[in-house]
Parts: structure tokens; sequence; C-alpha cells
């Protein structure tokens, strides 16, 4: 006869091994190769056996104390090695193997030689009787000497958590906390309900909260592992929803069926359903997987254009200067012929280091590197200074530019003048090469919670299908391919972002092909 267990212990213990499942092939498929995903692995094994078998001693020894014994042990004997594991954890986590190779050989012939001492002898677990259904257990003259050992693996990892921590970066830091939340709940369990309790107040009946605290430490552990490769959003619903079915599948089984041979299809099922659970989570890790890749692929690309554009901008910046020197005279008196060809080296490089500029910006944004310097700006003058630098280009084209001032002063607003200032540029700078005939009007509007800036242009316009990728990168409408062949389509991309870093938006209008656009650049006034 079995002794029968509360229905909430049942419940638990199938709980916890399916979430361990869950875990490890969570971890096991985030590296199949990598060494934290091994020691988790070995984990995963030794949580089974602490728990599980601390769970059959106190489901079987009341009727079968020899085994109950040697299930206890063996559950016993786990524990301290877990400690090791935990320790050898944390050590590869930091990257720290070589440092401390010395204590890792110590702290792992320590521990082999405690876990063989408990399972084999009677120093640490000597009897154990029942009072009810709770089993109290006799200790043998080596409980202390086993607590201090094992009060030693415990502190180890810690301390080396904390000197690590203390030292690292800020950004680093939040790796150690998970690591950190998941120990600390694990070890507090464990000393109150599985060391305080029932070693020195008899209390016995609450020390499997001590047990089935491990979860939380393989929790954390496996979230610390998986962060920065694959643990993402979508494995996270998917392994939730795969679990939650399969508990449910198994308690069924289990406590809700009282015919074996039904117990027996219920199995099949539930077995049927975790293989085709398992396909499931491995395809929705095979596509975080590739998204990952094509992320790393994207920020290399953004770096080495980064990298590109410091280059060129240096040389180009060069050339220009010398250009406009030679223009200027100061080398000695040019003649018309020679002034004509500095004038187009200079404007072919003036525009070619523009270009430089906005892959410069477009990477730094990409790569998190775009710091805003905000002050307060009276926006109606940092539109005049751009209109007065693009009138020439205006005029020289045959188009109006017109600068529609307000009549009364607006109020300041805290912006990076010289990002907005820019993505202002851009966008006249756009109207003026797509539009053949007529003008480029600017004005400024004074709204509730915003300011709103409209430029509006009699250019070649776009289509709606070509609007919703208008602020794309390198993209380009139809239209403006044949009409202009020197576009980049970066300017707008450059523009949209500096506004959005602002908390503002930016968005155009057209009534179609050869009607014009209408662009609108909000910015919050708080």
């Amino acid at each position: 006869m079995i002794t029968e267990l509360p229905l909430y212990n049942k419940i638990l213990i199938l709980f916890i091994d399916l979430i361990a499942i869950w875990l490890a092939i969570i971890v096991y498929n985030s590296n199949r190769k990598g060494k934290l995903n091994k020691i988790f692995l070995e984990m995963i094994v030794l949580m089974f056996f602490w728990v599980n078998f601390a769970y059959l001693a106190r489901l079987i020894g009341q009727q079968s104390p020899d085994l109950g014994l040697i299930f206890l042990k063996i559950a016993w004997s786990a524990s301290p090695f877990l400690f090791v594991l935990l320790y050898f954890l944390v050590v590869f986590y930091l990257n720290k193997e070589k440092s401390y190779s010395i204590l890792s050989k110590i702290i792992f012939l320590s521990g082999l030689i405690v876990s063989l001492i408990t399972i084999f002898t009677s120093l640490v677990v000597k009897e154990m009787e029942f009072v009810g259904i709770n089993l109290t257990i006799i200790y043998g003259e080596g409980m202390f000497p086993f607590l201090g050992i094992v009060f030693f693996f415990m502190c180890a990892p810690l301390y080396l958590l904390f000197k690590e921590y203390i030292k690292c970066q800020p950004k680093e830091r939040i790796k150690i906390e998970y690591l950190l939340i998941g120990i600390f709940i694990f070890y507090l369990a464990n000393i109150i309900f599985g060391m305080v309790f029932p070693i020195f107040l008899k209390v016995v009946h609450l020390y499997w909260i001590g047990d089935y605290s491990v979860i939380f430490l393989l929790g954390f552990t496996a979230y610390a592992i998986v962060k920065h490769e694959l643990f993402d959003i979508k494995v996270v619903l998917t392994s939730i929803f795969v679990s939650l079915i399969a508990i449910l599948l198994a308690l069924d089984a289990l406590l809700f069926t009282e015919v074996f041979s039904i117990q027996i299809l219920k199995g099949v099922a539930l077995l049927i359903f975790l293989i085709f659970g398992h396909m499931l989570i491995e395809s929705v890790f095979g596509e975080v997987k590739r998204r990952k890749e094509l992320e790393k692929l994207s920020r290399a690309k953004t770096e080495f254009i980064s990298m590109a554009s410091h280059q060129l901008r240096t040389p180009l910046t060069a050339i220009k200067g010398y250009s406009s020197l030679i223009l200027e005279g100061t080398y000695g008196k040019t003649e018309v012929k020679q002034k004509r060809v500095f004038k187009n080296i200079f404007v072919s490089t003036e525009r070619l280091l523009k270009i430089v500029n906005d892959l410069l910006n477009i990477s730094k944004i990409e790569l998190g590197k775009v710091e805003l310097e905000k002050e307060p700006v009276r926006i109606e003058n940092l539109i005049d200074s751009v209109y007065q630098e693009m009138k020439p280009q205006a005029q020289e084209k045959g188009l109006k530019l017109i600068w529609q001032k307000p009549k009364q002063d607006l109020q300041e607003i805290n912006i990076d003048s010289l990002k907005i200032r820019q993505a202002i540029f851009n966008i006249i700078d756009n109207a003026i090469k797509y539009t053949e005939k007529g003008s480029i009007t600017i004005k400024i509007q004074n709204l509730t919670s915003k300011i709103q800036i409209v430029i509006s242009d009699t250019g070649i316009g776009f289509t709606e299908d070509e609007k919703h990728r208008l602020f794309e990168l390198f993209v380009r409408g139809r239209a403006g391919i044949d009409t202009f062949v020197e576009g980049t389509g970066i300017g707008l991309n450059v523009a949209r972002k500096f506004v959005e870093l602002h908390g503002g938006k930016i968005r155009a209008e057209s009534q179609g092909k050869d009607k014009g656009a209408i662009f609108y650049i909000e910015l919050p006034v708080r």
C-alpha cells in the first residue's frame, strides 16, 4: 500500500518535472555545444534525482522503509553536487574557469566525496520515520560537517557573482542579476525549510518547499543563459502553451481517470502530443534563430557603413576644402576653364560628402549611438536659416522658394537644432530635386501640443503605393527615378529618424503623379 500524499503535492511534482523538461529543451536548443548549456542539463538531471526521489521516499517509505531510506539518500546525495554544478555554471558564465582552476578542482572532488558518503553511509542520513504522512529524518554524526561543506558550496558562486558584479559595467550587471535572483530564492527557501525548520525546530512537514524551490533557480538560470541568444516572446508563449496542455493531459490521466486501460490510452496521447509539441517549439526556435542571424548581418552591415563613411569623409572634406581655396584664388590666379573644372569638383564633392554624412547618420541611429543635445530653440529662426541656404539652389533651377513666416512669435521648443535642421533641409532639398517648375512653400502652425511644419511643392508627386515606402532607406519612386537620376533614397529616411528621435512624426500626402506633394513635420512642444 502506498501513502496517500496531498493532491497539491502530486500536482506540484508533476508541474515541476514538466517545467524542468521545458527549460531543458529551451536551453539545449539555444546552443547544443555550449558548456553552459551542458552544465544546465546536468543540473536538470540532478534536480530530478533530488526532487523526485525525495517525493518517492515520502510516498512509499511508510510501507517500505528500507527502499524509502535508499530513495532519501539518493535525494540527499544529489543536493550537494547540484550546488557544485551551480558553482561551475557561474564560473563558465563569467568566463573565469582559468582564474579559479584550483578552487574548481577542490570543489569538484569535495562534492563527489560528500555525495558518495551520503548515499553509501549513514553518516548524514541515518534513519527515517513517519508521523502520520509526515516524514522525519534521523540524522547521522556527519550532518553538521555535511551542512558546513554544502554551505561552502553555496557561498562560492555567490562570492564570484558579487565580486564580478561590483566591478563590471552597469549594462553587464543585468546578466548577473538574473542568476542572483534565482539563487537567492533557492537558497532562502532551502535554508529556512530544508535546514532551520527540520534540523533545529523539528518542523518537518514543510521541507518539500525547499526541494521544489529549485525550479526558481533553474528558471532564472535558463533565462540568464539564453537571454542574449534565443529567448524570444514567441518561444516563451509557444513553450508555455505546450507545457500547460501537457500538464492538463497528464493530470487527467493520473488523477481523474480510474480505468487503467483508459490511462494507458491517455498516456499514449500525451506522448504523441509531447512529440508534436517538441517539433512545434523546434520550428519556432528555427524561426527566431534565423531572425537573430539576420539581425547580426544587418548590424555588421551597419557597422561597415559607419566605418566606410568615416574613412571617406576625411579625404572628401580635404578635396572640397582645397577646391574652395583654389576657386577663391588662395593659390594664385586661375583661368576661366580651370575655375569651371574646380567648381564641378567642388559641387560633386559637396554632393558626395552629403551622401556620406547621411549614411553616417543612419548607421549611428541604427547602432544606437546618436545622442540628442537639446536646447530651447525658436523653430521659425531655424527654418529661416534653412530657407536662406536653400534659396539660391531653388532660384538656379527656376523655382520659387516661399517662406510664409508666422505673424506672431512661436514659443520655444526643446530640440537638437542641428538634427531638426538637417531633417527640414532634407525635405526641402528633396522638394527642389523633384520639382521641375512652380514653387516650394514652407509654413508653420502652432497646434495645441505640437508644432507643425508644412512643406508643399508642385513637383512630380507620388502614387498611393509609393507613399507607404517613401521614408524607407534606399527607396525611390518610379517617377523620381525617371526624372532625377542623382537621388539616393537616403535623405527622407534620415529626416524621419531624426524627427522620431524627438518623439515627433513625419508624413507625406499627394494627389498622385504630377500633382505635387505635401510633407508634414510634427514636433511636440514639451
